[in-house]
């Protein structure tokens, strides 16, 4: 599963936060979610569709934007997302 975190340039706070919480969340499925931080203004943030920072996006799909998801919700998605 791949995973893109979208932020700003230079990284504020939350976006820190929320590329930190994604790479915990990661975690737990050793090999299976790869996590990538990208700037909001790279041409695969124009393709993703999000409209606020930080964004969270697995395989192409926007899970969260403008706030920080808690790690527990992050591995629900990714849970859910690979199928159990």
């Amino acid at each position: 599963m791949e995973v893109k975190i979208f932020g700003s340039e230079p990284p504020c706070v939350s976006c820190k936060r929320t590329e930190e919480a994604a790479k915990k969340a990661a975690a737990v499925f050793p090999g299976r979610v790869s996590v990538e931080k990208l700037s909001a203004h790279s041409p695969e943030a124009a393709e993703a569709g999000f409209t606020a920072t930080p964004a969270v996006v697995v395989d192409g799909k926007v899970v969260s934007q403008g706030r920080v998801p808690e790690q527990s919700e992050l591995e629900q998605i990714f849970r859910s997302e690979l199928g159990g």
